[in-house]
């Protein structure tokens, strides 16, 4: 059995960095693409609060995208997100206008919804911002998109970090939910081969049927990896 695992650790250590939902950090940002061209993502420029979000001269607004990830499984993202004010004792400095949004789009890259957050103390340049977006039910892949709608060269405001967690449904009821922790992630796999490899660990066992076969097997690992992956 440990031969025929082989190829599906190969195909675990591929997944992992897709399958968690994506942190921004001067640390970790290779999953985050900023569409201003003149700054690239490094950690200077992030810890530098020089990721910043405005509608341009052109009316084109900056943005920070995600890469894809799974959602399976997860019914709220709650981010916390470290948001910098470059300008704000400018005497154009609007506070209202500096405000962020973030979207939750589907694999092909269409908003499905958003939350905004207006920063609400002026009279600093840190702001320490909370949002939780929901995620649309049935939605398996997507992106993370942050905004400002409302910022200009004056008014806007630099992201220096954004963590995130997951919320998800009751556990065990979700396919693929092995460890019965509410949601869908690069941790069931490991465990589900841990129990078939070693008989160790607990498992629910109807959320590690996830080809519904009837029972935990091998099959069930790449049926799981599938649905991480989004096939």
């Amino acid at each position: 059995m440990k031969r025929t695992i082989l190829p599906i650790f190969l195909a675990l250590l591929a997944l992992t960095a897709s399958a968690q939902l994506p942190q921004f950090t001067s640390d970790d940002y290779d999953s985050w693409t900023y569409s201003n061209p003149n700054i690239p993502l490094s950690p200077s420029t992030i810890a530098g609060g020089r990721v910043v979000f405005y509608v341009n001269s052109l009316g084109v607004a900056l943005t920070l995208t995600s890469s894809q990830f799974n959602c399976q499984g997860i019914n709220k993202i709650d981010t916390d997100v470290i948001w910098y004010t470059k300008y704000f004792n400018d005497n154009k400095f609007d506070l209202d206008k500096a405000t962020l949004t973030l979207v939750i789009e589907d694999g092909e890259g269409h908003p499905l919804d958003s939350v905004t957050c207006v920063p609400t103390t002026p009279g600093i340049s840190t702001h320490y911002l909370s949002l939780s977006l929901p995620v649309p039910t049935g939605l398996t892949t997507a992106r993370l998109r942050f905004v400002s709608w409302t910022g200009d060269v004056i008014s806007s405001g630099g992201i220096k970090s954004a963590t995130f967690t997951a919320s998800g449904t009751q556990p065990g009821t979700t396919t693929g939910d092995v460890n019965g922790n509410g949601y869908v992630d690069i941790s069931d796999v490991t465990i589900l081969i841990d129990y078939l490899l070693n008989g160790s660990g607990n498992i629910q066992v109807d959320a590690a049927d996830v080809d519904h076969d009837g029972n935990a097997s091998i099959s069930d690992i790449t049926a799981l990896i599938d649905i991480l992956l989004g096939n």
